[in-house]
């Protein structure tokens, strides 16, 4: 089925885009970052359900005596990536030691004390 330009009448056929692309509102498009963060997040979530059964194949390859010591291994380099990783998303790779918040911030402010003595 083709386009006709127009009918017999001179009518544009009806299938035909007159007003040509819609404008795009670069305001509140969202930037590349913004897609790469939102596919990323799709990814992941579709692999997650099955992280836990990968790395208890991983343990068990790593603990099997029959596999050969190359693949016990890279079971072994797995397991320890997979902690590593882990132990930096918990401290966003960032040393705990290095900045901490203050229990009692000092504060300039004047601070009220009352003592009470004994009159006995």
């Amino acid at each position: 089925m083709a386009f006709k330009k127009r009918d017999e009448n001179g009518v544009y056929d009806p299938k035909i885009n007159l007003k040509g692309r819609p404008p795009v509102d670069k305001e509140n498009a969202p930037t590349r970052r913004e897609i790469r963060e939102k596919e990323f997040l799709s990814i992941l979530r579709k692999i997650k359900p099955h992280l836990s059964e990968s790395i208890m194949t991983a343990a068990k390859i790593m603990k099997n005596q029959e596999a050969s010591h190359q693949n016990q291994l890279k079971a072994a380099v797995i397991l320890l990536n997979a902690y590593k990783e882990l132990t930096n998303e918990v401290y966003d790779g960032e040393d705990a030691d290095l900045e901490g918040t203050e229990v009692q911030p000092n504060n300039p402010a004047a601070v009220f004390s009352l003592k009470v003595i004994n009159t006995d």
